[in-house]
């Protein structure tokens, strides 16, 4: 049996690559790397070292919400697709998969 889904809320922070992207601009949005030719006040800033939040296995499960690694967006992405506001995920019933 699975345990309901947990809510968990992060915050922003004010340091890292996706609280400036939500200052920059509210709601869903993406941009292609590769082919957009950036605009000459975003060129500087995509070419600038960052902070990015760090998930995944090598995050301690309780203090997740602090760990940040480095990148350098124009270096490190193809593109940048940014999600204002996501939810938990559910599982589904079977024989919907």
């Amino acid at each position: 049996m699975h345990a309901p889904p947990l809510r968990t809320r992060i915050g922003t922070g004010t340091r890292t690559l996706e609280a400036r992207l939500a200052a920059a601009l509210p709601g869903n949005y993406y941009t292609n790397l590769r082919t957009t030719a950036p605009s000459p006040q975003a060129t500087p800033w995509l070419h600038t070292p960052h902070t990015q939040r760090s998930f995944g296995a090598g995050v301690p499960r309780f203090t997740y919400r602090f760990h940040v690694a480095p990148l350098t967006p124009a270096d490190d992405y193809d593109g940048i697709a940014f999600v204002a506001r996501s939810t938990c995920s559910r599982l589904l019933p079977a024989g919907e998969m």
